[in-house]
């Protein structure tokens, strides 16, 4: 089943547990600064209710610099460990990518925000090595389609080898992301919200299927990738 196709998967929420990390922040914080604890936290769940970013460790590194940020993320490593943010399904997913795929690399991160921010979690996700893609502006769907050739294979960004490959898998916790890909695109919505079907209906993107976590993930991409 192994194919020429290269994997996107998105960083926040879909390979990183960004939420345990904002909930060890909050807490190390409210230690010392409560008031400024429940205010990043109301900030960040309506962020992600309302699928906008909030910037979190943006805002610490204004506030606070960077080096008290550097050393806050620190202490919290060491007293967790990098796993405690690493989302079910993660090694088994990088694993699949290969066994999947004949290019080289096989996947790459594709992830939205601040450049320092993003490098940083993926440093604490041990994946510094790993092709990453960091892009500021949200509009994932477009750009997607601009590494499309006029004969239906990809052209990869430099930041992913420059390579040309037969096909694309992306993987996203946001459904909006998916609005403008390339109708060929295995896109796989990973998600737990309880109105994913009917919000998934309402946006008639037929290349995208509905994953509870990576495991599924893994089996809804085999499958399509069979079919192709």
């Amino acid at each position: 089943m192994k194919t020429n196709v290269f994997q996107l998967i998105d960083f926040d929420r879909t390979l990183f547990d960004t939420t345990a990390l904002i909930e060890a922040i909050l807490t190390t914080i409210a230690r010392t600064y409560p008031d400024v604890s429940s205010d990043l936290k109301r900030q960040s769940e309506d962020a992600y209710k309302e699928e906008r970013t909030f910037m979190l460790l943006r805002y610490l590194r204004e506030h606070y610099g960077d080096a008290w940020v550097e050393e806050l993320i620190g202490r919290i490593v060491r007293e967790r460990g990098a796993s405690a943010f690493m989302l079910p399904g993660v090694y088994e997913r990088l694993q699949a990518a290969d066994d999947l795929s004949t290019a080289r690399p096989s996947w790459g991160i594709l992830t939205y925000g601040d450049v320092l921010d993003q490098l940083m979690k993926i440093r604490i996700a041990g994946l510094e090595d790993a092709p990453a893609h960091i892009v500021t502006i949200a509009d994932k769907g477009n750009l997607i389609a601009s590494w499309q050739l006029e004969d239906g294979r990809y052209r990869l960004p430099p930041e992913f080898g420059g390579a040309i490959v037969d096909a694309l898998t992306f993987e996203d916790d946001k459904l909006r992301v998916f609005k403008g890909t390339p109708e060929d695109l295995i896109g796989v919505w990973v998600t737990h919200r309880e109105d994913a079907k009917a919000r998934l209906t309402e946006t008639n993107l037929q290349n995208v299927t509905i994953a509870r976590d990576l495991f599924e993930s893994i089996e809804h991409i085999k499958a399509r990738l069979k079919n192709t």
